[in-house]
């Protein structure tokens, strides 16, 4: 199991820095944006971490374990990831959503939980995965938690090149008033 586990981090963590440091990268500097095919293959990346839980926990696939007796952790549980779907909505909501609905989609976003992180989708997103780290804990959950860290860490690299290249100053400015992952 070891070995697999091994063989199947390599191969994703290749992947992802195939996806997030050579493809995303190569678009935004031709293109000074996602290709369709980049684009894709981003989503891609998340929708195989997200399904290679089940290689983490004892059940099939679209089934969860048994929730544990423990009824702090499922109350923290909760919360948690309570927390991270409101996270990941606002700010997907404020990126997505709103720079198609008239704002200007070549103004730097700065507002909203913009102001506390860099990267608040990516934010929401790692507080569901906590959740459920804390729910069915294990070294293979930490594993799996760790895979998610590294990958995002591949796509924040490329697209804060992107962002310094496309808005100078103004991104140097922000990043100085507001760290990559939270303020607190």
């Amino acid at each position: 199991m070891l070995t697999n586990l091994l063989l199947f981090s390599g191969a994703f963590l290749l992947f992802t820095y195939i996806v997030f440091r050579v493809k995303f990268k190569k678009d935004y500097k031709n293109i000074q944006r996602l290709s369709p095919i980049s684009s894709v293959l981003g989503v891609l990346v998340f929708f195989i971490h997200a399904n290679s839980y089940y290689l983490i926990v004892p059940t099939k696939w679209l089934n969860f374990p048994q929730m544990p007796e423990n009824q702090t952790i499922i109350i923290i549980f909760t919360i948690i990831l309570g927390i991270g779907i409101i996270v990941l909505f606002l700010s997907w909501f404020r990126l997505g959503t709103k720079t198609s609905m008239g704002v200007d989609k070549n103004k730097l976003q700065t507002h909203g939980l913009y102001k506390y992180s860099r990267n608040p989708q990516l934010v929401g997103y790692g507080l569901i995965l906590v959740s459920f780290v804390i729910l069915y804990f294990s070294y293979l959950s930490l594993i799996w938690f760790l895979l998610y860290i590294i990958s995002t860490y591949f796509m924040i690299k490329s697209e804060e090149e992107f962002l310094k290249e496309k808005y100078k100053d103004e991104y140097k400015i922000y990043c100085r008033q507001v760290p990559r992952v939270i303020k607190i």
